[in-house]
């Protein structure tokens, strides 16, 4: 895999969960990969809730 695909694979919060849930599932770490994913919805969250509420607002 490129590096520059690695690199993004690697922030990627499906990425994250899915090693969380490879965690539960094999035996693994499960905390870290969980939290960066936790972490990852909620800063999307952040940025786009209040983008989408605007636009809503304004079309109505």
């Amino acid at each position: 895999m490129p590096g520059w695909l690695q690199a993004f694979v690697n922030v990627n919060p499906v990425s994250q969960t899915v090693t969380a849930v490879r965690g539960l599932l094999l035996g693994g770490p499960v905390a870290t990969p969980a939290t960066y994913a936790l972490i990852a919805a909620g800063v999307v969250i952040v940025i786009f809730a209040p983008l989408a509420i605007t636009l809503y607002r304004r079309r109505t």
